[in-house]
């Protein structure tokens, strides 16, 4: 039969672990609004002492109280795993819809300064020559028009430009690489690899001296939500405490090591190219590739959505497809024109007035490219500096058979038609329908995007709900215990104040 010491030993038992549950409420719910903090419980267990039991009697009166057997995280490793993977998905749609969206404020088709706009002027000022050739006010204004118009085609191309160097930055110019977002998102996510070796080595150690450490499982699983923003990451718990990362069947992170990590490359051994200026590989401490390319790795998650934007791939929106849709307008609008302005004649004004047509069609195209490369792009399309200075050069006349037929602006008039044209090199849509056309696939495929990032987001948002149900800190739950702690303690203490009685009673007795 138990003893009155043994009773008191149990009673001092239940004292220490209600405290214990106490302070456990006490830090849950001073935790409450910490980001990543996991509610804490603790697992207790009866206390016998079965062994030296002799008899049933004895059995039933060995009780020594309770114990604690640990103080656990309320974690749900399924609800960790899938809120990861969704939000991976969650940031590679946000971050792709993000940079779609930017990208149709630059062409702001919307308003009255897009390339649609500024086709339709030029086009309006044409047919004003046609109408009064001889004009010299109406043909300044066509070539303030057409300016207008090339440095339209400029300042989009530039910017669409300046957003995918932003990104992954330029072919031509590797050193724009280390500025960019792909690699500040790289560098960051090598930090965070880095983290969980760090926490990996601590928790296996604090482990291995039976020591739960609650707070730094807290710290690493925040660290894995991070890192699954970035990439599409597969997390293996190890029997140890640790965690193994890998992408792919590429390993990161295992025990205590960062076994790999990324980096951007635009150099063209490793097969960088206009296309795709920036390559992202996995090293391994060593300095050994163990991914080349990690392109076809990266399917979700922030960088696989800088990486498509800022490449090539056929059927994604890319910033690529873009700029080659913009040049192929350019060339072929400007090639329409030029044709056009080289079948026709322009006033010769090297003479004293009344002025005359030249007597041969005209040299100078309308359209040139200001770097001089040989091909009219949306970057470099310019209105020839010979029309600028002198707009009598536009060759406005056609059918004219005298010199003095200066009223003839047939030949601006077939210039303006181009406006109804439909364009081979365009493959069949009018330069303003190719406009529509390419603007109306950009906001498509924007919409697409962002109705995925909205998808993305309920379910994230779900799972975040179902994960804080476990993970969260529910007050009424923790008050709720924590009067059931409280009596728990008070009935403790009064047992010990009694069998402190009956304690100073039998001493007496014995006296």
């Amino acid at each position: 039969m138990p003893s009155t010491l043994g009773g008191i030993y149990s009673a001092q038992r239940s004292l220490s672990l209600n405290q214990a549950a106490i302070d456990i409420i006490n830090s849950n719910i001073a935790n409450m609004n910490t980001p990543g903090y996991s509610k804490q419980r603790l697992e207790i267990s009866q206390q016998t002492n079965l062994a030296t039991c002799t008899s049933p009697l004895e059995a039933s009166q060995s009780g020594m109280g309770a114990s604690i057997d640990a103080i656990t995280r309320s974690r749900d490793a399924f609800l960790d795993n899938s809120y990861r993977k969704e939000s991976s998905d969650l940031n590679y749609y946000k971050e792709y819809s993000t940079n779609a969206t930017q990208l149709e404020t630059i062409f702001n088709e919307i308003g009255d300064t897009g390339l649609t706009d500024s086709l339709n002027n030029f086009y309006n000022q044409l047919s004003q020559l046609a109408s009064n050739p001889a004009d010299y006010v109406t043909r300044n204004s066509l070539v303030q028009n057409a300016i207008s118009l090339t440095t339209q085609f400029n300042t989009v191309y530039n910017q669409i430009q300046d957003k995918r160097t932003s990104l992954v930055g330029d072919f031509s110019d590797p050193s724009t690489l280390d500025q960019s977002i792909l690699n500040a998102g790289l560098n960051d996510l090598n930090s965070k690899l880095s983290q969980i070796g760090d926490l990996n080595k601590q928790i296996s150690l604090m482990s291995a001296q039976g020591i739960v450490p609650n707070s730094l499982l807290d710290q690493r699983d925040s660290v894995l939500d991070d890192i699954a923003e970035y990439i599409p990451v597969t997390i293996t718990n190890e029997k140890n405490g640790t965690v193994t990362l890998t992408l792919g069947t590429a390993e990161l992170v295992r025990g205590s090591e960062r076994t790999g990590y990324f980096n951007a490359t635009s150099g063209v051994a490793d097969g960088a190219n206009d296309d795709n200026p920036a390559i992202v590989q996995i090293i391994n401490d060593a300095g050994s590739l163990i991914s080349k390319n990690a392109y076809s790795l990266l399917s979700s998650g922030k960088i696989g959505a800088t990486l498509q934007i800022g490449g090539s791939e056929t059927g994604k929106l890319t910033i690529k497809g873009l700029t080659d849709s913009l040049n192929t307008l350019a060339s072929n609008f400007a090639s329409a024109i030029n044709t056009i302005q080289t079948g026709g004649k322009y006033i010769d004004n090297t003479g004293a007035p009344p002025y005359v047509l030249s007597a041969v069609a005209s040299t100078e195209d309308f359209f040139v490219d200001s770097d001089s490369s040989g091909t009219i792009t949306a970057g470099n399309i310019s209105v020839n500096s010979a029309i600028v200075n002198n707009p009598y050069q536009i060759a406005a006349a056609k059918l004219a058979s005298t010199a003095e037929e200066t009223g003839d602006g047939s030949n601006a008039a077939l210039m303006a038609d181009v406006r109804n044209e439909n364009i081979p090199g365009l493959l069949g849509p009018t330069t303003q329908g190719y406009v529509a056309n390419m603007i109306g696939q950009l906001g498509t495929q924007s919409k697409a995007l962002q109705d995925n990032c909205d998808l993305k987001d309920s379910i994230v948002q779900q799972v975040t709900q179902q994960r804080d149900s476990v993970t969260g800190v529910n007050l009424d739950e923790e008050l709720t215990d924590l009067v059931r702690f409280q009596r728990s303690y008070e009935a403790s203490a009064k047992i010990m104040a009694t069998l402190n009685e009956v304690l100073k009673t039998i001493m007496n007795m014995l006296g």
